[in-house]
């Protein structure tokens, strides 16, 4: 069985933490499904604030994408 995206998410936080790294959501996907867009980047970066959106520099930092992001667990 898979995991829902909530626990696919925590992992993601569990292993960005470990690295020392942190993840940013940001509803930026512009391609015409909207969506969440999960970035891992160090600390000291602002994903938002880097420049050419989701496809510019921030796109080396992306992690996943998900349609929907729920607030707990549907697993």
């Amino acid at each position: 069985m898979s995991e829902c995206n909530y626990c696919a998410f925590k992992r993601i936080n569990s292993r960005a933490d470990a690295r020392g790294m942190k993840v940013t959501k940001l509803y930026d996907a512009k391609w015409g499904m909207g969506g969440v867009n999960i970035y891992v980047h160090p600390k000291d970066i602002n994903v938002s604030e880097l420049p050419g959106g989701e496809d510019g520099e921030r796109s080396k930092y992306r992690e996943a994408w998900y349609m929907e992001l729920p607030t707990s667990c549907c697993c």
